[in-house]
């Protein structure tokens, strides 16, 4: 932060006899502007002026101690327009304004009684669009100034946590978007998925979306989950471009993941999420639109990360409301997508209104509204929040799942893992996989065997066309049967046979 005497440096000459009057500081006999600003700097940071000066304005405005306890937490400096939000602005008036006008008898804003009086300083930071105004104490008046009290006794936030719900409300946080992803895998192994300049082909799309475990009452929450589930698949470097824009898989990487510990691949999953500079939450929030007008962008991962931030001081296993959490960051964290405190650059609009959403009141409806679709979307889809429907006139309330707390660094126990269930083979040649089956057991019988339903388990059959299939791929009902009898307590004895007898290439065909 500057000093004292940088700050002095950027004053018209009159603003530094107006500190000077204010602080009682004398300048005769000076020679030229440089002494007079090294002499006013050499008087008004001596502990007494500046504990003097404090006492003043605290006097004049209760909010001056305010406004300074709150900037000495800050590290002495904040952003401007976050600033002025509480303590008001600065006017800007050049020399004969000044003289003409004398806001220093009446300053409109404690921001102003603390400049006139030479506590707190203008400047710029950033560069290019990232640069911003800020306010500031004086580095060399830091030390005398009193200390707020309590300043570093809670690192949380002050949110107070409310009853858990009732069980039949909550939705926790499951391995449902892991168990997508391994059928995204085996759908690309086995059917055909083309990618054009709009999108993935919506033909496609309708062949793959039965057999996610999503219940997908509503378009936007399928959309974006099938957005994230691909943009997750690509980060990770499973898929590339075919032929034809068909989209065919990397198997290396595909197998490495694949034959992760449960554990692993949902941290794989969720440090991808995290650390993604393109997916962009903010332009897929429902009930905005953030058009291409103007220069301006947001920076997705920046945003993300503060966001995670304000979720690491919740208590796990405690419950909260959205309302209320929304409601503490404004209030403590309002900037936390837009560092530079700026509200009117951004060209965002309400898609119901088409209204452009532009200025601090507007924040409800744009960080606000972000901070709601990220927790009910992304942070449940991927196990780290559990949610709570709504009850009537209520709210959604939320709450860190154990793997939430345990990604957010709290002192949490890793969550146990259910134990693996054997897989199932009936009479009919059909394969029952319990969900929370392995990724890569599912993945192979894919290869052999026709989906049927993702729910309450997933179900395969094989049959003549599914074993033709696989043996094309080298696969045959030896391979098949060997497989089987290694993941599952029984297979039916005539199922045992009749793959024996098409194993042995005698001409057996299916039921």
């Amino acid at each position: 932060m500057p000093t004292t005497a940088q700050m002095l440096a950027s004053y018209p000459d009159i603003l530094l006899q107006v500190v000077a009057e204010l602080r009682g500081a004398f300048l005769d006999g000076v020679e030229n502007r440089e002494q007079a600003i090294d002499l006013l700097a050499a008087q008004v940071t001596e502990p007494i002026s500046t504990q003097m000066a404090f006492q003043e304005v605290a006097d004049f405005s209760p909010q001056a101690k305010e406004a300074i306890d709150l900037l000495l937490k800050e590290n002495g400096e904040m952003i401007e327009a976050q600033f002025s939000r509480d303590y008001g602005s600065i006017r800007q008036m050049g020399p004969a304004k000044l003289e003409r006008e004398t806001p220093w008898i009446s300053p409109e804003s404690v921001s102003e009684l603390l400049y006139y009086y030479g506590l707190l300083g203008r400047g710029i930071t950033g560069s290019g669009p990232n640069a911003h105004t800020i306010v500031y104490l004086p580095s060399d008046i830091i030390p005398w100034l009193p200390q707020p009290k309590g300043d570093h006794a809670d690192s949380g936030l002050p949110i107070q946590p409310i009853p858990p719900p009732h069980a039949s409300r909550t939705l926790l946080a499951d391995d449902t978007f892991l168990e997508d992803i391994g059928t995204l895998l085996g759908f690309l192994r086995v059917d055909t998925l083309r990618i054009s300049g709009q999108g993935p082909d919506p033909d496609d799309i309708d062949r793959l979306v039965p057999r996610l475990q999503f219940p997908f009452v509503d378009s936007h929450d399928m959309n974006m989950r099938l957005a994230l589930l691909l943009h997750l698949a690509k980060r990770m470097g499973w898929l590339h471009r075919g032929a034809g824009n068909v989209v065919e898989l990397t198997g290396e990487r595909v197998s490495g993941f694949l034959n992760r510990t449960r554990p692993e691949q949902r941290y794989a999953l969720w440090s991808s999420w995290r650390n993604s500079p393109e997916w962009n939450e903010l332009r897929r929030t429902p009930g905005l639109d953030c058009t291409d007008t103007g220069n301006w962008s947001n920076t997705p991962k920046q945003t993300r990360d503060a966001v995670l931030d304000l979720l690491s001081k919740l208590q796990p296993s405690l419950w909260y409301s959205l309302d209320d959490f929304q409601t503490v960051v404004k209030e403590t964290s309002p900037d936390f997508q837009r560092p530079n405190g700026n509200y009117d650059t951004w060209y965002i609009r309400d898609t119901e209104t088409q209204e452009f959403l532009k200025g601090f009141e507007h924040w409800n409806n744009v960080e606000g509204a972000l901070l709601r679709f990220m927790i009910s979307g992304p942070l449940h889809w991927l196990g780290a929040v559990d949610l709570a429907e709504p009850s009537a006139g209520d709210d959604i309330h939320f709450s860190l799942s154990p793997w939430g707390a345990h990604w957010l660094e709290h002192d949490v126990a890793q969550p146990e893992e259910q134990p693996r269930r054997p897989l199932v083979v009936d009479d009919e040649f059909n394969i029952l996989l319990a969900l929370g089956s392995p990724l890569s057991e599912r993945y192979r019988v894919e290869r052999f065997a026709l989906w049927q339903a993702s729910y309450p388990q997933y179900m395969y059959k094989i049959t003549n066309e599914s074993l033709t299939k696989a043996a094309s791929a080298q696969i045959n009902a030896h391979q098949v049967l060997d497989f089987l009898k290694k993941r599952t307590r029984q297979v039916p004895q005539h199922v045992a046979t009749l793959l024996t007898d098409m194993g042995n290439g005698d001409g057996t065909q299916l039921p």
